[in-house]
């Protein structure tokens, strides 16, 4: 008897408490549909228009046009990072959970007046329209309402938490982008205290560039991408409206930089660079920066400048020999015994059907020659050690240690000498590793270069001696075959 009384005294209990979460929480008790809805699906590349209405009045409007996504009403380039969410995150948006059908109160979600309207538009004139809310009390999801839906769904936080956001952030923070392969010319204007004179590069071919001014001379191609991979990842850390075209307040009258990227297919493009800008955070260098006649003034990191502040010398072109070690269909080297070496002798070899070849024909077995042609074609000098006039004696380049000939596939030829030993180079654990003045036959200076570039040559001749000792002892063994006694002349 006690046993039933105790039962039903917790049946009766669990009645309570289900009424009471009926009276407070009716909702729980809803039917909640089969899996997460999903709902919205679109392409993406469908999406031409993002319109967002927030309360407040302040309102974004981002819109494609001519394959570039702009801000409307401003002009302003509308963030790549921005759009590429909206996409993202919205083409096959699916709810976490069905919170509530046919709200009473809307505005305990932060729906009805309070909401954000967001309208998407997509091609051929369909959209995608939507109310975004409140977060929910854990702030994990957002309380979101489809255009006449009845019903309120929450999404995940990432989905839409950004609408909220002010207009800066939906623009585009690399202000400066372009591709390096269009460009034809940088010059740059610096008034730094460590640099103040004019630079002056000019693209002369694929991977050659010269500079003209402080000086002349061949200009390193990766020193000129260098320069300009700062110049396009430069990116804003906040934007100042240019009042009445007013310039001198930033000190860009008379910038510390003023650089203008030249193109093959485009305008150029002119930054200039002012006075420091006040930092947010400890350890920014921050500055004025000013793109072409724009109506906006861009606060960004001026690190850039150190690149350009550069000694002039250090953009000169290491690569001396200039061809493309592909390109290389003979190379002849000649080494005579010195600087400890007794080897000496000569190596010809050239690339024929696929394959590289003795001066006989024979196929080269091993890798070395083209670890020489690779070698010279790309040589990268490790220091600039006299330009002319000079003796060429004096460093032992009248009578070099090695010769080296480069033919290429249209006919280019370059020589390189390699001459007596330099100052040799000085490791971090304090070895020395020899080193070789070098200079190219036709051109007006010397160079060191790192020994690597003489063992290949010596790995060359070796291996013809090797092959010229086997076809002597060859010739040799036929010779006394038709020589013997009893042998028939062929």
């Amino acid at each position: 008897m006690k046993a039933f009384r105790g039962t039903a005294m917790a049946m009766l209990a669990l009645v309570l408490v289900g009424a009471m979460v009926w009276l407070f929480k009716p909702t729980m008790f809803a039917p909640s549909p089969v899996g997460n809805p999903q709902l919205f699906r679109f392409e993406k590349h469908e999406l031409v228009r993002v319109e967002v209405q927030r309360p407040e009045g302040d309102n974004v409007v981002l819109v494609e046009q001519d394959g570039q996504w702009v801000i409307e009403a401003t002009g302003h380039e509308a963030g790549r990072s921005m759009v590429n969410r909206v996409k993202h995150q919205l083409h096959d948006l699916t709810a976490r959970a069905s919170v509530v059908e046919e709200p009473d109160n809307l505005s305990l979600y932060g729906l009805g007046e309070n909401a954000i309207h967001v309208v998407l538009s997509l091609r051929e004139g369909k959209q995608v329209a939507f109310d975004v809310g409140d977060p929910n009390p854990t702030s994990v999801s957002y309380y979101i309402q489809p255009k006449n839906s009845d019903r309120i769904y929450t999404v995940k936080k990432a989905a839409v938490d950004y609408y909220s956001l002010t207009l800066d952030e939906f623009r585009e923070r690399r202000f400066a982008s372009f591709d390096s392969k269009d460009v034809t010319g940088i010059t740059a204007v610096l008034r730094l205290p460590e640099a103040n004179h004019t630079l002056i590069m000019t693209r002369e071919g694929e991977r050659k560039w010269a500079m003209s001014s402080p000086i002349e001379m061949d200009a390193d191609h990766d020193q000129a991408r260098r320069l300009m991979g700062r110049v396009s990842a430069m990116k804003a850390v906040r934007f100042e409206p240019l009042q009445s075209g007013d310039v001198s307040r930033y000190g860009l009258d008379e910038p510390r930089a003023d650089i203008t990227i030249r193109f093959a297919s485009r305008d150029p493009l002119r930054i200039r660079v002012g006075d420091a800008a006040p930092v947010e955070r400890k350890h920014d260098v921050l500055a004025y920066v000013l793109m072409d006649e724009g109506d906006t003034v861009f606060v960004a990191r001026s690190g850039m400048l150190e690149e350009f502040a550069t000694d002039p010398k250090t953009f000169r072109n290491r690569r001396v020999v200039q061809l493309r070690s592909e390109d290389v269909v003979s190379v002849d080297v000649a080494l005579r015994a010195g600087s400890g070496n007794d080897l000496s002798g000569e190596g010809h070899v050239r690339y024929a059907a696929e394959q590289w070849v003795w001066h006989d024909g024979v196929p080269v077995s091993g890798s070395t020659p083209k670890r020489v042609a690779r070698r010279f074609a790309e040589l990268e000098v490790d220091n600039f050690i006299a330009e002319a006039p000079f003796e060429l004696a004096t460093f032992e380049l009248d009578e070099p240690i090695a010769r080296i000939e480069l033919r290429d596939r249209d006919d280019n030829l370059r020589v390189v000498r390699i001459g007596g030993e330099g100052e040799p180079m000085t490791d971090p654990e304090g070895h020395e590793h020899a080193r070789y003045y070098a200079m190219v036959e036709g051109e007006q200076s010397v160079y060191l270069v790192n020994k690597g570039v003489l063992e290949v040559v010596r790995d060359l001749v070796r291996e013809a001696s090797r092959k010229a000792a086997k076809d002597a002892e060859k010739a040799s063994r036929q010779e006394r075959i038709e020589t013997a006694p009893g042998s028939e002349a062929p």
